[in-house]
């Protein structure tokens, strides 16, 4: 009987002990167990467009003029080289506004070998739209600027170069394209561009742009 009473008071202190013990524990405030944190939301997908937007664009096209009098274009037309450059800013999500410079240069040879060049320049401001995320258009309207010369050789032998045509008008243009490459911040398209200056010089004309370009922006 003494065994079992001792048994018994045995396990008693033991269990006291124990609960001391945990007492003692939570009075000195052990810190909780340690967790480490959750992993970063992914990047997002696509293109991050906000703020100042800026870029430029390059391709093939050509140049086509016609006066008012519906008389058909000459050498002046024909396939040209473009470029063009933008810089602005966003103002909602899917709505830009920018300031616009983009033109084409056409040059041709006479068959006496007498070289000229023409030129087709729109200055303008722009509106440029995403219908989706990687669809776009874009319209401007402004100033434009046509030129054409010619490099020739004075008497004494030495190259000289005349404008023969020089003009300033109302311009106006419309853009559309598809952006086929997208990262946080940087967009490569594909577009096609339309544009048409209206100049009053030389009994009136007026002259356009077309053009298939590559664009590279940043948003």
């Amino acid at each position: 009987m003494s065994h079992r009473k001792n048994l018994i008071v045995g396990l008693g202190v033991a269990l006291s002990a124990l609960l001391g013990s945990v007492s003692v524990a939570e009075a000195q405030g052990y810190p909780p167990p340690y967790y480490p944190p959750p992993p970063p939301p992914p990047p997002p997908h696509g293109v991050y467009r906000s703020g100042v937007i800026y870029g430029f664009a390059a391709g093939l096209g050509a140049i086509g003029r016609s006066d008012y009098a519906g008389n058909a274009c000459d050498d002046r037309c024909g396939a040209a080289g473009l470029l063009e450059f933008h810089v602005g800013g966003m103002i909602g999500p899917r709505t830009a506004l920018m300031f616009e410079v983009w033109g084409a240069d056409h040059p041709w040879s006479a068959p006496d070998g007498t070289s000229f060049e023409a030129f087709n320049t729109f200055i303008t401001g722009a509106a440029q739209f995403w219908l989706t995320d990687i669809l776009w258009i874009k319209g401007g309207l402004g100033l434009a600027y046509y030129r054409d010369t010619i490099n020739a050789y004075d008497y004494s032998g030495t190259p000289v170069s005349y404008d023969l045509t020089e003009a300033s008008g109302f311009g106006l243009f419309g853009a559309g394209g598809v952006e086929v490459l997208q990262s946080y911040n940087f967009a490569l398209d594909i577009q096609l561009r339309a544009g048409s200056g209206f100049y009053s010089k030389s009994n009136g004309f007026n002259a356009q742009n077309y053009a298939l370009m590559v664009g590279f922006n940043w948003y």
